[in-house]
């Protein structure tokens, strides 16, 4: 637990006199800030607030604590205001969270380059796809694709992705290439399973700007896209996903892409990060870099003639 940053959730909890309240003027989960004062009673030993389903009050040693913790937060921004002008440096240690696919084929392999920039920051990252609470994980920086479900996080698209279907060479050499997705059925097509409704992804494409699905019968279907790329990759049929998913194989040769005159716009690639932090120089600059790396692999696709 930080126990200032507990403290300021507990004073905010005063201040707005309610939970609910205190989460939206912090950027934060209401079940944060219940966990994060719980957590602050435990490591004191007493009950700080009298809570019931209408009403909240003070203890005793609620009062006394309060005035304290407002006392130590105020010397801490003072501390932080008179420190800031030679706090301009990134330094220090930055939590990352990403998908496994956004961290093996662009963030890691650009990370030494930053870390020589940055000589004085650590980063720490972990590749989930699972939805986390930033402020219970620790978590600086968050990259995602799709909706930006958390209205308290500030948001940054950094690509924008498509639906790309695609084969090698081999195979559209031996079987043609389609017209139009209804021609999709003659093929063999890997499908992608989404792993816990255990349901076929639909197709997505676009005719006269307006979006429609398709859901060829397909060859195999699987649950693991870069297995799902690689089958296409060695001649198994024909596949559809994102281009942030693609671009690698696209850009070599390995595979090539179809209908692409009905190709449809996908989920962008976001990065987030907690309001309270937007100002801190190692997130700037971290944003900054994540922003490049997608906006440079952007530019390589579609090859220049």
């Amino acid at each position: 637990m930080d126990r200032l940053d507990a403290l300021k959730v507990f004073c905010a909890v005063v201040d707005t006199g309610g939970f609910s309240r205190a989460a939206a003027k912090l950027g934060i989960s209401t079940s944060s800030v219940t966990h994060q004062i719980g957590l602050l009673e435990t490591h004191f030993g007493v009950k700080l607030l009298n809570r019931t389903t209408r009403s909240m009050s003070l203890t005793d040693e609620g009062r006394r604590c309060v005035e304290q913790a407002r006392r130590l937060l105020d010397e801490m921004d003072g501390l932080e205001s008179s420190m800031g002008e030679s706090l301009h440096e990134p330094r220090g240690s930055l939590r990352v969270d990403m998908p496994g696919i956004l961290a093996q084929r662009y963030v890691a392999p650009a990370l030494p380059r930053f870390l020589a920039q940055y000589p004085e920051l650590s980063v720490r990252l972990t590749a989930t796809d699972r939805l986390i609470d930033m402020v219970d994980e620790g978590v600086d920086v968050m990259l995602r694709i799709g909706e930006l479900q958390d209205s308290s996080l500030v948001g940054r698209s950094i690509f924008k992705n498509h639906y790309i279907c695609c084969a090698s060479p081999d195979f559209i050499a031996r079987h043609g290439k389609p017209a139009h997705p209804d021609e999709l059925d003659r093929l063999p097509c890997l499908n992608f399973v989404y792993p816990k409704a255990r349901q076929l992804r639909p197709w997505l494409f676009q005719q006269d700007g307006q979006p429609f699905t398709a859901t060829p019968r397909g060859a195999v279907a699987m649950d693991h896209v870069d297995t799902l790329i690689e089958m296409a990759v060695q001649g198994g049929g024909v596949v559809q996903h994102l281009s942030v998913s693609l671009l690698a194989q696209l850009r070599s040769g390995a595979l090539a892409p179809l209908l692409e005159e009905w190709q449809a716009a996908g989920p962008d690639v976001s990065v987030l990060y907690p309001q309270r932090h937007q100002r801190a120089a190692k997130i700037k600059v971290f944003v900054d870099f994540v922003d490049e790396v997608f906006k440079s692999a952007a530019a390589s696709w579609p090859p220049s003639a």
